[in-house]
Order: C-alpha cells, then sequence, then structure tokens
C-alpha cells in the first residue's frame, strides 16, 4: 500500500535514526502542523500494523487517515519503525518503542513535544504494540539507566489489536507456526509463558492510561472477543476505558477483500484525534 502524500500545510521531518540495537538502524518520521507553535505540543507516536510482527512500513502513516488526520487536529505526530519479529523475538519490539519513548523525551532536534502528553496508536500488531506500551510493563530483562528519560505513554488507541496471545482464535494460531509464535520465538508446547507475557491482559494495572479500544465485531484474523476481554480488563482495575465496535467490520474494518481505505478509517481517525485532544488537551484547562 502506498501512501499519499499530507497535505501541504504540514510538516514533515523523515528518516530520523533514533536507535539501532544490535546494529538494526530504527528510525522515525515527524509529521505535524506548519505553524510550529511556541509551546509544546501533545505528541502522538504510531506503531506500524505490519502483517503479523513482521517488516513494516513507516509510510503508511503517512495516509490521510493516518498521522495526518491526527496533524491536522494540531497533534504533533511521528511514526516509528521497530525490529520486526525476523530480527528479534519480543520484547525487543516493546524496547524499541520505550527507547523511541526515551528519544523524543530527550528530544535532541528541539521539536515542540510536550514530555508529559505523549500518546501512542497502531492496528493489528501495532496495536498490540500500543497497548503493551501503554501499559509499560517492566520486565526482569529490562535494565534503564539511572536518570534515563520516562518511556511511559499518556493515552492509548489500539485498533483491532490482540491482547491475549495465549488465548488461540482467527488467524492466531499458538500450537503451529503463526505470526504470533514467530513473535515470541515458539509455540505453546515450550512458550507458553512468553506468550503470557506478551500479552496486554497481563499487564493491566489501575495505574493504565485512558485507553480508547476500536475492533470490527466481525474480525476474522483477531476475534472481537479480544477487544471486549482487554476493555473488561481496564474496568475492572477503575482505568479510564472505551470499546468502540465496528458493527460487521473485520480486520480492516470493512469488507475482508477491501482495501485498508473508505470512510470508516476517516471515522475512526476522527475518533482518534478527540480522544487524544480531550485526554491530553484538557491539561491545559486544569
Amino acid at each position: 500500500m502506498s501512501a499519499a502524500r499530507p497535505s501541504s500545510n504540514l510538516i514533515r521531518l523523515l528518516d530520523i535514526s533514533y536507535a539501532s540495537p544490535d546494529g538494526v538502524d530504527l528510525c522515525l518520521d515527524v509529521l505535524g502542523p506548519a505553524a510550529v507553535p511556541t509551546s509544546p505540543l501533545p505528541t502522538i507516536v504510531r506503531i506500524d500494523g505490519c502483517p503479523g510482527w513482521g517488516p513494516g512500513d513507516r509510510s503508511s502513516a503517512l495516509l490521510p487517515f493516518a498521522n495526518p488526520a491526527l496533524a491536522q487536529a494540531g497533534l504533533l505526530t511521528v511514526a516509528i519503525s521497530v525490529r520486526h519479529s525476523g530480527q528479534a523475538v519480543f520484547p525487543a519490539q516493546l524496547h524499541d518503542i520505550q527507547a523511541a519513548l526515551r528519544w523524543l523525551r530527550l528530544n535532541p532536534l528541539g521539536l515542540p513535544i510536550d514530555p508529559d502528553r505523549i500518546g501512542v496508536w497502531g492496528h493489528s500488531a501495532g496495536g498490540h504494540l500500543a497497548a503493551m506500551a501503554g501499559l509499560n510493563p517492566v520486565g526482569a530483562d529490562r535494565s534503564p539507566l539511572p536518570g534515563a528519560p520516562r518511556d511511559d505513554v499518556q493515552a492509548v488507541v489500539t485498533i483491532s489489536g490482540p491482547s491475549d496471545l495465549a488465548r488461540p482464535g482467527g488467524a492466531m494460531q499458538i500450537d503451529r507456526p503463526s505470526p504470533v509464535t514467530a513473535l515470541v520465538g515458539g509455540d505453546a508446547s515450550t512458550h507458553l509463558e512468553q506468550l503470557r507475557a506478551a500479552s496486554p491482559l497481563a499487564h493491566v494495572t489501575a495505574g493504565a492510561p485512558p485507553f480508547l479500544i476500536i475492533h470490527g465485531t466481525a474480525d476474522e484474523t483477531v476475534p472481537y472477543e479480544q477487544a471486549e476481554r482487554l476493555h473488561h480488563a481496564l474496568l475492572s482495575v477503575g482505568a479510564d476505558t472505551r470499546l468502540l465496535p465496528i458493527a460487521g467490520g473485520h480486520h480492516n474494518l470493512r469488507d475482508p477483500h477491501a482495501r485498508y481505505e473508505g470512510q470508516v478509517w476517516y471515522d475512526v481517525a476522527r475518533e482518534a484525534a478527540r480522544f487524544f485532544q480531550r485526554r491530553l488537551l484538557r491539561r491545559e484547562a486544569d
């Protein structure tokens, strides 16, 4: 899928290197209002919904119903690349996102980033990673340097994303080679704990940031119940969460044979922009 060029009233900074774990160069693209504000902006990080945590395409963030829609709404947006499952197994992908969040807070380019108002969003595999970044699990294999910038986020939008990798259904197979087992490096017979640890449901706490969960009720790839279970888990701990079902929507929120485009995606972008504005801009009025 080729990405359309964003509107001319937006500013673009492309191919900025933010990390190189194990020699893999990771880059990000910045898109925001052309009139650079004098005060910092809420900043939204998009994670590519590459097929099954495979090689992604950051440029898909330039589709008009992706980051451009948020930038038009007055938000600074960032699209990041992360290592795919053929390069490293989970939690490498989460560590890459956290590295990007720390890079943004260090802000070496002097961008108008508000370090206290950062959101994250993504679709499918990107939605799963967005949820994981929002829930910010700290594992035994992760030891941030003392004094390092924070890697938390203040709002999450997950679209068609899995929440429980240990629960099979749709295209989520865990007893044979699949995108899910490739992510953790093995199937449920040997890697059940890794599947659980890579699941957003395992990390829900009362300190979770606000969530907007969008999912098609007829999703053939990631069953709709995955969205329901995450939503109810967040509700159970008193977290701020909203579940937006797309009636009859498949994994692409439309007909399963349709392209990833159409009015539903503009509607979703509008909902995401409103959500981020309400959750991240409201502090200015507090």
